[in-house]
């Protein structure tokens, strides 16, 4: 490998673990790199440019705006009040409220930082009323966020599929049964948490405040459906479902529900231009600095070095799987996702036989969990500002669900068919 190449990639990381923003650590490496090189500086504003001059990237906006709308109509409380009425008589009673409601959840934000901070203090509220300790209740509630950029529609799921040229639409389906599992992984261990503490079981309010909850939460419950379906059945591309998904969010806000107030809406507008501004900028970034490793035969050296040195496809996966959990850690996930995915991607598939919507589902959520892990783990300060705690106690309280979601990560790594049976069920 170039020296200037593995240099630059070594200060860059070294940068953003010191503090430095993501994006201009990036940008600042390249530059460098591109004139140590000779080569003409505005490469690197042709670079960025050129990007996202992208159909599929509109989705990700899109998809924020969506959440945000859902999120500021106020649907958090009725889809927790559903869940409540579903699975709270069960042993460790909100706990399983609180993984439900993420599940639900999950299926309009598409975003980890996202649930947390749309229903972590509902959740972190109800609990420690009831009696649960704050360090069980953190940790559930940021564990069972876990969920929602697995489910569709999710936004990591857009960054992998535009970076490693996989089909989003087969992401998408591809992350249904794993966000399931996840649910499922973290129900049992909140089961016997709940038995071991004694957490009380709430009261069964009978079948027809199930219903009548149910039908309350109903239209925010259809949004996963919508979009699903309808890019299962061929209807709409991801980026028109995310259009489609704006507009349902509008409709049960405005005239459904009736909670969105103007000055609501404006905060949302300018919350996702903020938000989806600073992502596609670190996208943008991202891209550059993979073109300069690709220019500097950074995934070639990869290629070579996985090839000589791992021929099995199971310690394939595990390698993969144990630098995503470091990088995950120390990087905001969306540049492992960027950088890594176009490099390692075509080796799983054509070295390894891998699927890619299998590989693809697998490094999302591999990363994701770095969420939870400092020093980067973005749902660790949403949560610490919502408890007012510090963020090793934050970190410490989730600690023992990370197990769990290991757990399904390696049931998703695997056992393909828990990640592939539906999208090859669609064609994909």
């Amino acid at each position: 490998m170039d020296p200037l190449t593995l240099t630059m990639i070594g200060v860059s990381i070294v940068i953003i673990i010191a503090g430095y923003p993501i994006a201009y650590a990036m940008i600042l490496c390249s530059l460098v790199y591109i004139v140590v090189n000779g080569l003409p500086v505005s490469l690197l504003v042709h670079e960025l440019g050129l990007s996202l001059n992208s159909f599929t990237m509109i989705a990700i906006p899109l998809f924020m705006f969506a959440g945000k709308l859902m999120t500021a109509s106020g649907i958090s409380d009725r889809i927790f009040d559903f869940a409540n009425n579903l699975v709270g008589r069960i042993p460790g009673g909100l706990g399983h409220v609180n993984v439900t409601s993420s599940l639900v959840f999950a299926g309009m934000s598409g975003s980890t930082v996202a649930d947390v901070a749309g229903l972590g203090e509902i959740e972190y509220k109800a609990m420690t009323r009831k009696g649960y300790d704050p360090d069980f209740t953190m940790g559930v509630t940021l564990s069972s966020a876990a969920i929602g950029p697995i489910l569709p529609p999710s936004l990591p799921m857009v960054l992998y599929g535009v970076a490693a040229g996989t089909s989003i639409s087969g992401l998408f389906l591809g992350g249904i049964l794993p966000g399931f599992l996840i649910a499922f992984m973290l129900m049992v261990y909140v089961f016997f948490v709940g038995l071991a503490k004694g957490y009380r079981i709430d009261v069964w309010a009978g079948w027809g405040a199930l219903w009548s909850s149910f039908l309350r939460a109903t239209p925010p419950l259809m949004t996963p459906f919508i979009i699903v379906g309808g890019m299962a059945f061929g209807w709409f591309s991801p980026t028109e479902a995310a259009t489609i998904a704006v507009l349902w969010a509008l409709f049960i806000s405005i005239v459904v529900y009736r909670t969105l107030e103007l000055a609501a809406f404006i905060e949302v507008l300018k919350d996702v231009a903020l938000s989806s501004s600073r992502l596609l900028f670190v996208i943008a970034s991202a891209f550059l600095f993979g073109w300069v490793a690709t220019f500097g035969q950074v995934p070639q050296m990869l290629a070579e070095a996985i090839e000589s040195n791992i021929q099995s496809v199971a310690v394939f996966l595990l390698v993969c799987i144990i630098v995503n959990l470091i990088l995950g850690a120390i990087l905001e996930n969306a540049i492992p996702l960027l950088i890594l995915a176009p490099m390692l991607a075509p080796i799983a598939e054509q070295t390894y036989g891998l699927d890619p919507i299998h590989f693809g589902v697998v490094m999302v959520f591999n990363i994701m969990i770095g969420q939870f892990t400092p020093p980067i783990g973005l749902s660790l300060f949403v949560m610490r500002d919502i408890t007012g705690f510090r963020l090793g106690r934050v970190f410490f309280a989730v600690l023992p669900f990370l197990f769990p979601l290991l757990i399904s990560l390696f049931i998703m790594a695997y056992v393909p068919w828990v990640v592939t049976a539906i999208p090859h069920a669609a064609g994909f």
